[in-house]
């Protein structure tokens, strides 16, 4: 039996090194790569689905943002906003929620995250990527309450927390110092 399969071989291995026409290494070649074609195809599919280039562009989308928004500037806006939190008049605690708000926006608008509203984007966020997500999602409705309600009443402990919230995200995130 197992000389049969070694004369069988031997016949295979002589017929494609010294019997051979063009006409079967044409063939075989095409077969190769319609069968390249196919298991490249399933690999794609395969990529996709595990989501491996999702990881790639959210590790190329970090170092973009991180050279599109130096902590240079974003610990300037910043410290901005913790100034005007400083201050313990009622316009100053709000627009420093409102800013901070926007600059965490802004920073998931550069990351590409979908969306057409904050809400949107922070939908995308889950707590392995920012550990205090539900804290955002608190300082973000807070935000809107005071946005689209003018005489809605606040307290600086209040905005101290909304802000810190964001603060906490920012470092973990590494945006800011």
């Amino acid at each position: 039996m197992f000389d049969a399969i070694i004369n069988i071989l031997n016949s295979i291995r002589d017929f494609i090194y010294y019997e051979s026409g063009t006409q079967f290494i044409f063939n075989l070649k095409w077969v190769g790569g319609v069968f390249s074609l196919i298991f490249g195809g399933f690999i794609i599919i395969l990529i996709i689905k595990l989501g491996i280039v999702d990881g790639w562009f959210k590790n190329a989308g970090n170092f973009l943002l991180t050279q599109a928004f130096p902590k240079r500037h974003l610990n300037k806006s910043w410290q901005k906003i913790l100034n005007r939190l400083a201050k313990n008049d009622e316009d100053g605690l709000r627009l420093a929620l409102i800013e901070a708000d926007n600059l965490f926006d802004d920073l998931l608008k550069q990351m590409r995250l979908p969306g057409e509203s904050m809400a949107d984007r922070l939908k995308y966020i889950n707590s392995s990527q920012v550990s205090n997500i539900d804290e955002i999602w608190t300082a973000h409705k807070l935000r809107n309450q005071i946005v689209h309600n003018h005489e809605y009443p606040v307290t600086k402990s209040e905005m101290e927390f909304g802000v810190k919230a964001y603060e906490k995200a920012l470092k973990e995130l590494e945006f800011i110092d």
